[in-house]
């Protein structure tokens, strides 16, 4: 699997006192296959897969060297090109119903789901606890597009202990993933 190469300019995140990765550039990497882009620390692992055949896009702190190996902390991303007109329905209200359904599964811990419009992107999101030998907070959030029937999935996590240091890193990440809405 080849890797994509960064740009020239990273971008940087919003600094916070009690986050010392936020004080670190974002480096912006494309996504092959769907003219996207994610921007992400430079020294993090990014796995980009096939995303139009399947595959998985792995962006994560730890070094790995295939989407099997372990993680913690990072996100992966899945497109689900046919699940909304395979049950007939608008990409944003199947990815709601699919929202819906992880949540009751994640049980009373998880948050409420939050729904919003961004261009042409509706995005479903919550958050819910994962208990494992190290506990994993993940954030859940799905950017549907009506108007191309496609539902990217994406799910971030982190140690539940060090999920507010890295919100704001979490959250430069995830705002800044880029999808292109042709596709």
């Amino acid at each position: 699997m080849a890797k994509a190469s960064p740009t020239n300019s990273p971008t940087p995140i919003p600094s916070s006192p009690t986050n010392n990765p936020a004080k670190e550039a974002l480096v912006t990497r494309d996504i092959p296959g769907i003219r996207g882009k994610i921007s992400i620390p430079s020294d993090w692992t990014f796995l980009p897969g096939k995303l139009l055949e399947g595959d998985v896009l792995l962006a994560v702190r730890e070094k790995i060297t295939s989407e099997n190996d372990p993680w913690n902390t990072g996100l992966s991303m899945t497109i689900d090109r046919n699940g909304a007109k395979d049950s007939g329905m608008k990409a944003g209200d199947y990815a709601l119903g699919i929202a819906r359904e992880a949540r009751e599964k994640a049980g009373e811990e998880a948050s409420p789901i939050s729904d919003s419009t961004t261009g042409a992107y509706r995005e479903i999101r919550f958050e819910f606890p994962v208990q494992t030998d190290s506990p994993l907070l993940v954030t859940e959030v799905l950017r549907a597009n009506d108007q191309t029937g496609t539902v990217a999935v994406i799910l971030w996590q982190s140690p539940k202990a060090e999920a507010p240091a890295l919100r704001d890193l979490r959250e430069a990440i995830l705002s800044g993933i880029v999808l292109d809405p042709a596709q």
